[in-house]
């Protein structure tokens, strides 16, 4: 949560208190201001959009929008307002994160289930140990290339490099 005394809440601002306590955050701190003039924060603003995963996030900056317009009489941004609409869909399109990622931003892996407290170090073993076992499982006396078979000492080097077309 962002500190009272950053310089964003000294400056004459509107305070949405009650959509603070329910999002955890006032979207007028990022809204109120002139985003025509100063490029950089409007990309902040857009980045901030596109990276909400609630409805009720999209649809509280969308009010606070239009509660800034009325207040300062004007319509509200255009380009910010299309923008929230685009969030919008694409949230109800493919939904919410809670929705999305139902194990959260990772989902656990299989290969450590049950493995309370395993170390780095175990794992490095572990690893180390299965690689091991994999070249202990390859058999090297599959094919034997160490002896010549009287099939190949009596092949000449013309047998093997011809495709068998006609002699010319």
């Amino acid at each position: 949560m962002p500190s009272t005394n950053q310089s964003s809440d000294r400056r004459e601002r509107l305070h949405c208190d009650r959509l603070r306590d329910q999002l955890d955050e006032d979207p007028a701190r990022w809204l109120d201001w002139d985003l025509l003039s100063h490029a950089a924060r409007r990309k902040m603003v857009f980045a901030l959009i596109d990276g909400m995963d609630s409805l009720q996030r999209v649809r509280a900056w969308r009010a606070v929008e239009r509660r800034l317009a009325a207040r300062d009489d004007r319509e509200p941004r255009a380009k910010l307002m299309q923008r929230l609409d685009q969030r919008e869909e694409w949230l109800e399109l493919h939904g919410e994160r809670p929705d999305r990622l139902p194990c959260g931003p990772r989902r656990p892996c299989e290969c450590c289930d049950g493995e309370e407290g395993v170390t780095a170090e175990e794992l490095r073993e572990r690893d180390k140990a299965a690689a091991q076992r994999l070249v202990e499982s390859y058999q090297s006396g599959g094919v034997d290339t160490s002896e010549t078979s009287p099939t190949t000492e009596a092949s000449t080097i013309g047998a093997f490099a011809t495709d068998g077309g006609e002699d010319q």
